[in-house]
């Protein structure tokens, strides 16, 4: 087991920057860009300093898996610039899980619980949006289905495993079945070109393939990419273009994800003893 020089004092700074920045995800949908650089560069001299060099390979080497995966997530619009860089920071501040010895990063039992927890909250806020919406009879009829079969596990033997897997199968259900109807009517709006924020996300595939490689249109849609756009709006007399809007903000769920890890020694090591 790697012994941490300062371990509470890395887990303190993790806890309050990851509860800070979660607190104006949830606020603002941004994060504070400089902290988070501080939060990232600090971690990664912290390390330096105090882990032993025979270390650095591992741990530099998951923060390079982590860098690109991140960056290629965020160029695909699946993944906020903010939450990659968290999540880089977490694993530069908590390389190893702190209190219990597994022979994976920390960061991955953060990334999976926080991915879990994302998962079904949003299933429950979409489900809870999408219900004012007119949908088709079979559809009507699966939600109601869906929603019946959500509340079943009150009544079922589940343990705290069998609840979660089955909470993660009826929410990848409601997503499946439902995929459509929530991007139409819910996750994609027509918003005004002023109205437009840094690094909102295109929703392409409403847009003509033609005009996306004429003007090189970009899903993530940061200043420059703001600026291809707008020629495309202009050229086609646009006033309004499909964002994907009702995203999910993970910022909290990274924090739930880190407390819940911090809480039972590690998320994936806890369950497997279940």
């Amino acid at each position: 087991m790697v012994v941490f020089d300062f371990i509470l004092a890395r887990v303190v700074v993790s806890v309050l920057v990851a509860a800070y920045l979660a607190w104006e995800d949830a606020k603002t949908s941004f994060m504070n860009e400089r902290l988070l650089l501080v939060f990232v560069a600090s971690g990664a001299f912290v390390d330096l300093v105090f882990l032993p060099q025979d270390s650095w390979l591992v741990v530099f080497g998951v923060a390079a898996a982590i860098a690109a995966i991140g960056f290629i997530s965020y160029k695909a619009g699946q993944f906020g610039g903010g939450d990659v860089l968290i999540l880089l920071g977490l694993h530069l501040w908590l390389p190893f899980s702190p209190f219990v010895a597994v022979p994976w990063p920390f960061i991955l039992s953060v990334f999976v619980a926080s991915a879990a927890m994302g998962s079904i909250a949003s299933a429950v806020l979409y489900a809870w949006k999408l219900r004012k919406e007119k949908l088709p009879k079979r559809k009507r009829l699966l939600f109601g289905l869906l929603v019946v079969l959500s509340l079943a596990f009150l009544l079922l033997p589940f343990g705290l495993f069998g609840v979660l897997f089955y909470a993660l199968a009826v929410s990848s259900s409601f997503y499946f079945v439902f995929r459509g109807e929530l991007l139409e009517k819910v996750i994609i709006q027509q918003v005004k070109l002023k109205d437009i924020e840094d690094e909102d996300v295109l929703a392409m595939e409403q847009i003509a393939q033609s005009k996306v490689k004429r003007f090189s249109l970009e899903k993530v849609l940061t200043a420059s990419a703001l600026q291809k756009l707008k020629k495309y709006a202009r050229s086609s007399r646009k006033t309004t273009v499909p964002i994907y809007k009702n995203l999910p903000r993970f910022g909290p769920y990274i924090l739930a994800g880190l407390l819940a890890c911090l809480a039972v020694g590690d998320v994936i090591w806890f369950l497997m003893g279940l």
